[in-house]
């Protein structure tokens, strides 16, 4: 099964200085990449704005850092990711974590795939203060993916803690 560092490469999801005014043009940005990708389909990612609007910002996973996802059944056609650096931090409506800069989308086709790729490896990203700063502080595409990859080789051969 491949890492979601590698799905990500190979759909060329990945996007930086993104501009957005709230929340929800955020979650449209990296959406609409997945749709593009044929990831998704819309309505995954109108599920997502829904689910936010009726749960609120259940997909806040860390300080700055947002994990948008719905369940596969609303328009998953394949497991992929996106990820989005936004130029200006947004409101989500997480006091604790607000403002949020990084979105890492995730779409997964079934329960199975989701625990082992999105809970074991982007928790784990989201966990590393070390690899969050190097994504920070990364000027372009080009360097994010490079960041990225690094952290995927480090993961792989288990040197995280």
């Amino acid at each position: 099964m491949p890492s979601f560092v590698q799905r990500l490469v190979d759909a060329g999801t990945v996007a930086t200085g993104v501009a957005a005014r709230d929340w929800e043009e955020a979650i449209r940005s990296g959406g609409n990449m997945m749709v593009d990708a044929g990831l998704c389909e819309s309505r995954y990612i109108d599920a997502i704005i829904e689910n936010h609007k009726n749960f609120g910002p259940y997909f806040i996973v860390a300080p700055g850092i947002a994990m948008p996802h719905a369940k596969p059944e609303n328009g998953v056609l394949k497991t992929g990711y996106a990820f989005v650096m936004l130029h200006t931090p947004v409101a989500f409506g997480d006091e604790e974590n607000d403002p949020v800069d990084m979105l890492i989308f995730a779409g997964a086709i079934n329960r199975e795939e989701h625990n082992e790729e999105v809970v074991a490896q982007v928790a784990e990203l989201c966990d590393s203060d070390e690899y969050i700063g190097r994504l920070r502080a990364s000027s372009n595409r080009d360097e994010v993916i490079a960041v990225l990859k690094d952290f995927d080789r480090a993961f792989q051969a288990g040197e995280l803690e």
